[in-house]
């Protein structure tokens, strides 16, 4: 495939087509405005469709569950890359319906592969951290996997299912959490945690439960190089450069807005009352070797939270209840 690294000219890569499954989440849509940032035509599908994705534009309606429907699209296309960031990714929603979130993130995922195989096109698939049981941290991409929940089990058949489907030309990336602004502003840490606070909850956040947390944005800018890269190939790691706990990351996001640390109330997982298993204590991943081929470099937390933003519907919220509200001011786009 074009690659701009090639110092090909603007018309013969302009013309490289990447299909983006789950266009419209929190990941899928800062892959979209990376494809289009790089260049490249970028097709966006999900499952309800956008009619205007802010900075991306229309986002084409697909039901992955649909086979017929999935392979035509992709045919009629014939997409140079397919990179699916669909998933059903809350652990808890996985468990409210395991058959059908089976269905998204196992029979979807090698679907999408076997149509990929068959174009010949390179397939991008997006995995978890959630493989592992946070026991031996911290993990290679060849270490074992032991998933302790439902949504972690389907991902790793997923990723087995992926990885056979596509001989060769293919990457599943394992991610880790996610810092960013989701299209619908209630997607990503920081919104879930304001609107906790909106509706009068102080949130527990242990402070036992390490992550790794990465940026949308900078996984985007990952997943687009990897587009670039076809001599990459096969089960990476990516995370961002500091692993801190969940009550640690709180804090960070409550600073950023000039929020009291006591919106917060701080846990240990030992208060799930035999419910461990299903939250893994450290999902710290190495990078190797994947960090060592990239131009991309992991992102801090620092810059990870200068990106966030109050969703617009909490502005006002947020102006009476910040102890410092100097620290965010929103920002207009100039049409």
């Amino acid at each position: 495939m074009y690659r701009l690294e090639d110092g090909l000219e603007h018309d013969k890569f302009a013309n490289v087509k990447i299909a983006i499954l789950g266009a419209s989440g929190l990941l899928g849509s800062a892959v979209c405005r990376t494809v289009l940032r790089r260049k490249y035509k970028v097709h966006p599908f999900s499952f309800s469709g956008v009619e205007n994705l802010p900075e991306v534009g229309p986002v084409r309606s697909l039901d992955l569950l649909e086979g017929e429907d999935l392979t035509r699209a992709l045919f009629d296309l014939w997409p140079e890359v397919i990179v699916n960031c669909a998933a059903v990714s809350s652990p808890d929603t996985v468990d409210e319906d395991p058959v059908h979130a089976r269905r998204v993130n196992v029979d979807a995922a090698e679907k999408l592969g076997q149509i990929a195989s068959h174009l010949g096109a390179r397939y991008l698939h997006v995995s978890t951290d959630l493989v592992f049981d946070g026991t031996a941290s911290p993990y290679r991409s060849t270490d074992v996997p032991a998933p302790v929940n439902e949504y972690g089990r389907q991902k790793l058949d997923a990723e087995s299912l992926v990885l056979q489907a596509c001989e060769d030309n293919v990457v599943v990336l394992r991610i880790t959490l996610l810092n960013g602004n989701s299209p619908t502003g209630q997607r990503s840490q920081h919104e879930k945690l304001l609107r906790a606070m909106v509706a009068g909850q102080t949130p527990t956040l242990f402070e036992d439960e390490f992550r790794q947390p990465s940026s949308a944005d900078n996984v985007a800018e990952v997943l687009v190089e990897l587009c670039e890269r076809p001599q990459l190939n096969g089960l990476f790691h990516w995370a961002g450069a500091e692993r801190l706990s969940r009550y640690e990351l709180g804090l960070r996001i409550c600073a950023r807005f000039g929020l009291s640390p006591d919106c917060l109330t701080k846990g240990k997982r030992s208060d799930l009352a035999g419910k461990l298993g299903e939250r893994p204590g450290d999902l710290a991943f190495v990078l190797e070797p994947l960090v060592g081929k990239l131009k991309t470099r992991p992102s801090d937390v620092s810059s990870q939270l200068e990106e966030l933003r109050v969703p617009d519907d909490l502005y006002d919220w947020y102006r009476s209840h910040a102890e410092d509200p100097s620290r965010y001011i929103r920002r207009f786009k100039i049409s």
